[in-house]
């Protein structure tokens, strides 16, 4: 199997310059568990300026990208901090990624991949492109396999994003097919150089 580290996200597309999709429903899935600030209090804040680095680089609008994004950790810690109808400028998405807290905990991924598919992508807009970004360190303390084998059944694309001690097996487990495009393997220091090729991915759609 072939991941793509940072040193292949040199690439920016700006306002999707050449995509096949400008108009697509995004959803990042972010792990909160107590181990992102563990070895450097400014993990989290890393993980939202990455997300935000991508808000600015697509256009966000009701009739054009929009944007989803959910948090988790241990059990029933699952939550919805932006579904995909609360945001359509740029800046007003920016400022709520930027308040969302940290919970830390545990990491139940499994049941996160669950929630999101009944609690996000059910409101995703039919006939377009629906893609998961799942950010992740570590390995979770229940299976992902089932829960996202549901979600990519349903036509999500997820592309897993391990960062840390993330675990490739369960990053592939969870990511759609080729693996070459849909799994990034990064430092947390690294991950805003991951916008690129991301939005490589995003471009091409499903």
């Amino acid at each position: 199997m072939l991941i793509r580290s940072e040193n292949q996200s040199c690439l920016f597309f700006f306002y999707f310059s050449g995509c096949n999709y400008t108009t697509v429903d995004v959803g990042f899935l972010v792990d909160s568990s107590g181990s992102i600030n563990a070895a450097d209090s400014f993990n989290y804040q890393r993980i939202k300026d990455f997300i935000k680095g991508f808000i600015r680089s697509v256009v966000i609008g009701e009739n054009n990208t929009r944007v989803g994004l959910a948090t988790f950790s241990g059990q029933n810690t699952f939550t919805v901090r932006i579904s995909f109808t609360d945001f359509f400028t740029t800046d007003a998405l920016i400022n709520a990624v930027q308040m969302i807290p940290y919970d830390s905990g545990g990491t139940r991924t499994g049941e996160a991949l669950d929630r999101i598919r009944t609690d996000l992508f059910s409101m995703a807009r039919e006939g377009l492109p629906h893609i998961l970004v799942v950010l992740t360190d570590g390995k979770s303390q229940d299976s992902v396999t089932a829960p996202s084998r549901r979600l990519r059944q349903m036509g999500v694309q997820i592309i897993s994003v391990g960062v840390g001690d993330a675990v490739f097996e369960e990053l592939a487990d969870m990511a759609s097919e080729p693996d070459s495009e849909n799994i990034y393997d990064v430092t947390f220091e690294s991950l805003g150089n991951l916008t690129g090729s991301l939005l490589e991915s995003v471009c091409k759609g499903k």
